[in-house]
Order: C-alpha cells, then sequence, then structure tokens
C-alpha cells in the first residue's frame, strides 16, 4: 500500500474512532438534537464537533505518551486493530518531521546538479548521503522498536524482516535484519571512498567486512538456522531461485542443485550478499570453467530429463514465452507446444547443417521450408500478434535460416547460426 492511500486510512480509522470515543464518553450519539449537544457543552455549527466533544478528542489525539494513548484507547473498548493503527501513526508522526528534514535536505540538493548530470533523477536512494543513509535507517529501527514496546506483536502485521526471515523468531528476526543493514551500510560507505577506483587494498577491506560478516552470523544463528538463511538469501540461492521461476523443481531437488551452486561460490569467495563477482578470485574465463563443472554435477543428479527441463527453465526464449503467457492467459499447453515447435525446428536445423550429402542450396531450400513450418506453428499456437512479438523478440534465428549457414545447439540448449559467409553467431 503506498503512503498516500495508508494515511487516508488511517486517518479514516481516527475519523470512526473519534465517533466511538465521543458515543462512548456521553458526548454525542446518534439522533441527538442541537439542543442536547448543547447542553454537553457546546454548539454544533456547520457539522463541527462542539467544543467539549473536540477538546476531549484533541486531548487524547495529541498525547505524546504513547503507551497511555493505547491505554485510553483501550479503555474505550475499541477494536484492537483500530487501537493498533492510531498509537502506530502517533509514534510514526514523532519521526515523520526528521525524516522529512532529510528527504528536504536532499531534494534540495539533488536541484542544484545540472539536469543533464543528475543521474540520481531516476535512482532515489542515491541522492543519500553516507549520514542520511545511516540517519534514515536509525529511524527506522527505532520506530519500529517502539511500535513493538507499546504494542507488542500480538495482531501485527509481519514486517519486511519477518517474512525474509521467517524461519526466525520475529524479535530475532529483526535484529538480524539490522546487523545486514549495519553491514549494508559499511559496504556502500567503503564503495563511496572507492568512488569507482579501486586501490590494491581496497579488496582487502572488502574481504575483511565479509570475514567480520560471516564471524557475526555464526555468532547470531544457529547452524540451522544458518543453513536456512543460506537457503534463501544467499548469492548462490538468488542463482538457483532464478532458475526455479520458471522451473517446477521440487524442495529437495532446490536443495540439491544449491548444495553445489554454494559450494563453488564459498569457493571462490562470490557468496557474500556484499560483494560482487569482481571481488572474487576467479578470472571471467575460470568463473565459466567453474560453472561448467557445476553444472555437470547438476545434470548428474537430476537425470538427463529433468536436468533438460532445469536449462529450459532458464533460457530467455522460453522465459519470454511464460512471460506471453502470464500477461495473455495462455494455457500450460499452449506455452508447451509452441515452445515444442521452437525446439523441434532447432534439432532439425542442426540436423539438415550437418548432413554432409546435401548441396548448400539443397540445405538452403530445407532451412527454408523448416521455417516456413516451424513459424506457422508457433503462430498458429499463440495466435498471429502474439506469435510474431514472440518470434520477433526470441527467434530470429528462425527467420533467419532460409540464408543458409552453420546451426549448432550449444550446451545450455541456445540455437547458435553461423551465416555461410562469416559472421557473428545468431541466437
Amino acid at each position: 500500500m503506498n503512503k498516500p492511500v495508508k494515511l487516508l486510512l488511517v486517518l479514516s480509522i481516527a475519523v470512526n474512532a473519534v465517533w466511538v470515543i465521543g458515543a462512548a464518553a456521553g458526548w454525542f450519539a446518534f439522533g441527538k438534537t442541537a439542543a442536547n449537544v448543547a447542553q454537553d457543552g457546546g454548539e454544533a455549527k456547520d457539522g463541527a464537533l462542539p467544543p467539549k466533544v473536540a477538546k476531549g478528542v484533541a486531548a487524547l489525539l495529541s498525547t505524546g505518551d504513547a503507551a497511555e494513548l493505547r491505554d485510553k484507547l483501550r479503555a474505550l473498548n475499541l477494536p484492537e486493530d483500530v487501537v493498533r493503527e492510531i498509537v502506530t501513526a502517533r509514534i510514526s508522526s514523532g519521526f515523520e518531521a526528521r525524516r522529512r528534514a532529510i528527504d528536504e535536505e536532499a531534494q534540495r540538493a539533488a536541484a542544484k546538479r545540472p539536469w543533464w548530470r543528475n543521474r540520481d533523477s531516476w535512482d532515489w536512494d542515491s541522492r543519500y548521503t553516507a549520514e542520511q543513509s545511516n540517519e534514515l535507517s536509525r529511524l527506522r529501527r527505532e520506530k519500529g522498536k517502539q511500535i513493538t514496546q507499546i504494542l507488542g506483536r500480538d495482531g501485527e502485521v509481519p514486517s519486511q524482516a519477518q517474512i525474509m526471515y521467517s524461519f526466525l523468531p520475529a524479535d530475532k528476526a529483526e535484529q538480524f535484519r539490522d546487523m545486514e543493514s549495519d553491514y549494508y551500510d559499511m559496504r556502500a560507505g567503503l564503495q563511496r571512498e572507492m568512488s569507482g577506483f579501486q586501490m590494491p587494498g581496497d579488496k582487502a577491506k572488502l574481504r575483511l567486512l565479509y570475514e567480520e560478516y560471516k564471524r557475526d552470523i555464526d555468532a547470531m544463528l544457529t547452524p540451522e538456522e544458518k543453513m536456512a538463511n543460506d537457503l534463501r538469501n544467499s548469492p548462490a540461492a538468488w542463482r538457483v531461485q532464478s532458475a526455479f521461476e520458471n522451473f517446477d523443481g521440487t524442495e529437495d531437488e532446490y536443495k540439491t542443485i544449491f548444495a553445489l551452486q554454494n559450494r563453488m561460490y564459498d569457493k571462490y569467495l562470490m557468496n557474500s550478499p556484499y560483494s560482487n563477482w569482481d571481488e572474487s578470485s576467479l578470472s571471467a574465463k575460470e568463473r565459466e570453467a567453474a560453472q561448467k563443472e557445476v553444472d555437470a554435477q547438476i545434470k548428474d543428479a537430476l537425470g538427463d530429463e529433468r536436468y533438460a527441463d532445469y536449462l529450459r527453465a532458464q533460457r530467455d526464449d522460453y522465459r519470454s514465452l511464460q512471460a506471453a503467457a502470464q500477461r495473455f492467459n495462455l494455457g500450460a499447453d499452449t506455452v508447451a507446444q509452441a515452445y515444442q515447435a521452437r525446439t523441434d525446428a532447432a534439432r532439425e536445423a542442426e540436423r539438415i547443417s550437418g548432413d554432409d550429402s546435401l548441396s548448400a542450396a539443397e540445405k538452403n531450400a530445407a532451412f527454408a521450408a523448416l521455417s516456413e513450418q516451424a513459424l506457422a506453428q508457433i503462430r498458429a499456437q499463440l495466435g498471429e500478434e502474439i506469435g510474431n512479438a514472440y518470434i520477433d523478440k526470441t527467434c530470429q534465428w528462425l527467420k533467419d535460416l532460409p540464408k543458409g549457414g552453420t546451426v549448432k545447439i550449444g550446451p545450455r540448449g541456445y540455437v547458435n547460426v553461423t551465416p555461410a559467409k562469416g559472421g557473428k553467431g545468431k541466437k
């Protein structure tokens, strides 16, 4: 829910609470006449609350003691969710002025930058200085602690930390989130210090930070909790989760693949949420070789058929087809048949390409017929408009087949077409 809508909701709840409070206190009731209201200490003018009512409501809702406000609202037998919303809004208001001041300061600084160099115009977080980011983090934490201290966790909407770290008790999840945030801020500070120009000692600083981060995790989490966190929130997990987005894998398959991927990431220092590939001990070529070794192990673990499904789920053309299915509510059979047409065409194109009994002209004719057939099948499954958009986005190689060339299916299932007269391969 965005902030304006949430604010309106809270105000609406507060207004309703005012009527309940007033009724419970005997200040007004449905059906009271103007004379009745006047007897209660004031006159109702143009729908406004009488002075006695307004004074009582103002005193109640403006109290700076959130615990006192909570107790008085509960004493009126208001629903607990209403009490929580009003008290939460009251606590939040105490932090709003400082947060707004930080935002305004960042906005004024951004407004002074030339628009043609103002990269921050589309990246709000980058507008903040390190000090401002740290202060915003502190305010968020303090607000959350006060709300929990005053209202407890009963009836609380799960926070982002509690969802992300659902394997931890609620209090521990918040503590762990705070620790993660601290390390994120420290790493951001180091990156600002480097200003995009790394010196030889900078990698050592980053790795030292990572080692301290690992020590703090070991101190805070049990081995079981650490494994649960690694399975969900480590860079190795993010890679596997990306593959599983369009792969109907089981939990056991996920854990098997994760264990293999995680071993590689740990070995080559790629498993820090606060590092990146460039800080590992591998070159790009070495990383590719290491990943191929892991992929071979995954294939052995899954078997040929499941591994083929696993690879398919990661290919851009399959992901694009799944996105089209979601947008246009296409059935699973439609997706399967459209992609099968693509796959069958790729295999036949590779066979034609490697058939030495065919002349170049014969191959080109076979390619042209195959291209026409496959494109027609895809359009028939997806519909003309969606089919053409899908083909243009991911299957250009099918349209280029009549031009001839050499066709190879790569290890991960991509189709590589090398034009007959040389040039770059197409996928």
